[in-house]
């Protein structure tokens, strides 16, 4: 796939213009928009190595499918909630630096993205950018005791609910029963 052009500079009507009045200082938000989403974006020479830059269609950038997870996690929603959150939830848009209804993608780019990221070994690229971005603000002690690990995140999001499972079922069915 090939890669979208990136920038970090917000859209003219993006929420940026007005933090104050929507996101509070302590807001998860902001904080991850403040404080975690440009650490991202440093990662993203690392994140275009598992991407082909001049064949295929154009991806979706590699950098906010990544902030997605973590907000998908950090949430506790499914890939077709979290796709349904970046259209309409304000709060999702700013800390990923996205526009209301923004045009969105298929569920399934989430888990493509997170098999992509487990075939070039950077399952764990969002949770040490997660983590070293709480160490270096102070919100989680460097050697304080705590469970770590990325694996339960990486899993966590690929499983999907009953709902999801019925959905599914029920479109795949009717597909067969369309064909024949």
């Amino acid at each position: 796939m090939s890669l979208p052009d990136f920038s970090t500079q917000s859209a003219f009507f993006s929420l940026a213009a007005t933090p104050d009045e929507l996101f509070g200082p302590k807001d998860r938000f902001r904080i991850f928009r403040e404080k975690i989403f440009p650490r991202l974006v440093e990662a993203r020479p690392t994140l275009i190595k598992a991407y082909c830059a001049e064949n295929g269609r154009p991806a979706i950038e590699p950098v906010i499918l990544l902030g997605i997870s973590i907000l998908q996690y950090m949430e506790g929603v499914s890939d077709r909630e979290a796709v349904e959150l970046i259209g309409y939830h304000a709060g999702w848009a700013f800390a990923l630096n996205l526009t209301l209804g923004q045009e969105t993608f298929h569920p399934t780019v989430l888990v493509n993205f997170r098999q992509r990221l487990i075939e070039h070994q950077q399952s764990a690229l969002a949770f040490s950018i997660l983590l070293d971005g709480l160490v270096a603000e102070g919100l989680v002690d460097p050697r304080g005791k705590q469970r770590l690990d990325s694996t339960q995140m990486m899993g966590l999001l690929s499983r999907m609910s009953r709902l999801e499972c019925v959905r599914e079922t029920l479109r795949l069915a009717l597909q067969e029963l369309e064909s024949t």
